[in-house]
């Protein structure tokens, strides 16, 4: 009997200790190194799981700079290179008041001449436009008086001074061009403000204040640059201190000189002559 209680003893000692050390890492054993790869694989996808974030990489949006996210980018203009420096706006071509017109005719103002008549206008646009002379015939016309008193016979020079054939003295040097006749320079138009070209006189503009005081006898006269179709000319030009000192109403004083006012519109122009539009 005492035999029998003995072996069951040891029986029920031997499922103890089998059951206790079923989870448990005995002492002096290592694990495997794939084993605590595959450990650590586990606990990042528990981790993940356990955040409630998917193991996918993150949306682009989420990870936007958040300097980027304050400040709203900016769509350039696809019809301009941001690259090209972006040039000014022009500002509008100013209009003034000029003779209107639907004909050659309407460009007549008062008396007329054989360089001042129909066929020396024409109209463009609405707007008239001056020919200059058109024959050597209209300058003999025009000049005859003068070429009987001084001798100075005057042709019709496709190359005047201010942009359209003229009437100018004939000449074989610059000397001939003088209208004083004497050689002198003190003026604005003798010796040094003319050249002879291809035989014709042309007239090449003054050269100083002096020379327009000289000639006027006025020192309200300065030596200033000027349009003519195209052409810039410096000629003797009344300068002024307010409005009044200027021509009429249409002009206005600006850095000393006359100069003519921007139109508004045709009515604005017909305000001073109802013959005048804005163009």
């Amino acid at each position: 009997m005492k035999k029998v209680l003995f072996l069951l003893s040891l029986l029920l000692v031997f499922v103890i200790s089998c059951g206790d050390g079923s989870d448990t890492v005995k002492p002096g054993k290592q694990e495997d190194p794939a084993d605590q790869a595959d450990s650590a694989d586990t606990s990042e996808d528990t981790d993940h799981a356990d955040s409630g974030k998917p193991s996918d990489p993150a949306d682009p949006a989420d990870s936007t700079d958040p300097a980027e996210q304050a400040e709203p980018s900016k769509e350039p203009d696809a019809d301009k290179n941001p690259d090209e420096p972006q040039e000014p706006e022009e500002p509008a071509a100013e209009r003034f008041c000029q003779y209107a017109c639907t004909t050659a005719s309407d460009c007549l103002t008062g008396g007329t001449s054989a360089i001042y008549d129909e066929d020396n206008f024409k109209c463009e646009n609405g707007k008239c436009i001056y020919l200059g002379c058109l024959s050597d015939a209209e300058c003999d016309e025009v000049y005859g008086a003068v070429t009987e008193a001084t001798g100075r016979v005057y042709r019709c020079n496709k190359n005047g001074a201010y942009g359209y054939p003229e009437c100018t003295p004939t000449c074989s040097n610059a000397a001939d061009c003088n209208l004083y006749g004497d050689g002198s320079t003190q003026y604005a138009y003798d010796l040094d403000n003319n050249k002879c070209e291809s035989g014709l006189c042309v007239y090449t503009g003054c050269l100083s204040d002096a020379e327009c005081q000289a000639t006027t006898y006025s020192d309200l006269y300065k030596c200033l640059p000027q349009e003519y179709a195209g052409k810039t000319l410096k000629i003797c030009t009344v300068t002024c201190q307010t409005a009044d000192d200027c021509p009429n109403s249409l002009y206005e004083c600006k850095g000393s000189r006359c100069v003519m006012k921007s139109c508004e519109s045709d009515e604005w122009c017909r305000k001073y002559d109802e013959n005048y539009s804005c163009f």
